[in-house]
């Protein structure tokens, strides 16, 4: 076979108007090389012919078993071929077949334009490093959520990712906004999606029972993407690393207090004002105009706080996460409820609250401190007593006694 430089040189002569009689002279090769090499619009190559696979003779078994089993997966598929047909192989050269066989059906991607105020996009993130807070190294969450058409974000961070914190982040989003959008978009979270179900040959998506409290409250609609698809929501997909990566390395905070107020001002004053990379247009700007569209508030706010009925143990204090809240005494043996948020622990009774706190992240503390046992009282200290002075006879008076 010949070379690149070869076909090169040849291709060179003939476009310098060179016989080929001569080129094969000069190159040392046959005329009908050269006019092979000439006539080849690309250099030759060595192509080694397709080896035959061990499983070309089961190729029929292998499309007959996936028509008769949608789905099935290469390790069954091994197992089958192994004990009816005598395959040797491995399990990666069945799925690659199987691959080539049952293609992935890819869905076409779709620019997808927004009219203000129109969606919110919301996701779940966990920030790329873990901060040293109160003695440890712990795990920060944010909740995301985007607005589209302006390409504006908030978030809200939480230890957790509890449904509790789920619905405060729309609480707070929402009171940031001043309004609400007519929808907002999820990726099947389980603080969201229950579970679907197929229903009359459609698939139809059973909401969360207390997000659905969240959704009637402030009349927005719920879109869950399709699983495995998320760039469904590919705004919100983008703030989530634009977070990640511009807002949080090096930040350092001993409060969620602290963190909120060093994100309030970076948004405020860097991701606000910037200019979006996609559009080009100010994202401030745009964000004015689409809370003019939003839909107003409800006049009486969520209660997105987590409560558990609780009967008040003989010391008072009731467990939440690994710490311990107390309880009023006058309230023992009988049932009150615990409530919490991000930040705050409180205990209701009869609708009032009696007992409020600062919520805790550390292990083992208990709010107000237990009693401490009262040391034993001092030993008293020895009085002398006052009496009369005895003097001891001499020696010399027993003598005269004795005498």
């Amino acid at each position: 076979m010949r070379s690149v430089s070869e076909w090169a040189e040849v291709r060179a002569l003939v476009a310098d108007g060179v016989s080929r009689r001569e080129i094969a002279l000069r190159l040392g090769m046959h005329r009908r090389t050269v006019g092979r090499l000439a006539g080849a619009a690309e250099p030759p190559r060595y192509r080694r012919e397709p080896a035959g696979s061990m499983l070309d003779p089961l190729d029929s078994v292998l499309r007959k078993l996936i028509a008769d089993f949608e789905g099935i997966k290469a390790p069954r598929v091994t197992e089958l071929l192994r004990e009816d047909y005598g395959y040797t192989g491995s399990v990666d050269l069945v799925r690659r077949r199987l691959a080539e066989l049952r293609p992935r059906q890819e869905r076409p991607a779709q620019k997808t334009g927004y009219r203000p105020g129109q969606v919110m996009q919301v996701d779940w993130a966990e920030m790329p490093s873990r901060p040293t807070v109160l003695g440890r190294e712990r795990r920060v969450y944010a909740l995301v959520c985007t607005l589209p058409f302006s390409g504006a974000s908030t978030a809200h961070f939480t230890f957790d990712m509890t449904l509790e914190s789920f619905l405060q982040g729309h609480v707070r989003a929402f009171e940031w906004l001043g309004g609400v959008p007519r929808e907002c978009v999820y990726d099947n979270l389980r603080a969201a999606v229950a579970r679907r179900e197929r229903q009359a040959e459609k698939e139809v998506v059973v909401w969360n029972g207390r997000f659905s409290q969240l959704r009637g409250h402030y009349a927005f609609h719920a879109h869950a993407c399709t699983p495995g698809t998320p760039r469904e929501k590919g705004g919100v997909e983008g703030a989530v690393r634009y977070h990640q990566t511009s807002f949080w390395p090096a930040r350092r905070f001993e409060t969620l207090g602290e963190l909120d107020a060093a994100y309030a001002r970076w948004r405020d004053s860097v991701a606000l004002p910037r200019r979006h990379a996609t559009s080009g247009h100010i994202v401030a700007e745009r964000l004015a105009v689409e809370r003019e569209a939003l839909r107003g508030l409800p006049p009486v706010d969520f209660d997105a706080a987590g409560r558990r009925s609780s009967r008040v143990p003989l010391d008072g204090y009731l467990k939440l996460g690994r710490c311990f809240y107390r309880a009023p005494e006058t309230l023992v043996h009988q049932r009150v409820e615990l409530r919490w948020d991000r930040d705050r622990v409180w205990v209701e009774h009869q609708g009032q609250s009696v007992a409020a706190y600062a919520r805790s992240y550390e292990h083992g503390i208990w709010q107000p401190a237990p009693r401490m046992r009262p040391e034993p009282p001092p030993i008293a200290e020895l009085v002398p007593l006052a009496g009369p002075a005895v003097v001891p006879p001499e020696l010399s008076d027993y003598a005269e006694l004795c005498a």
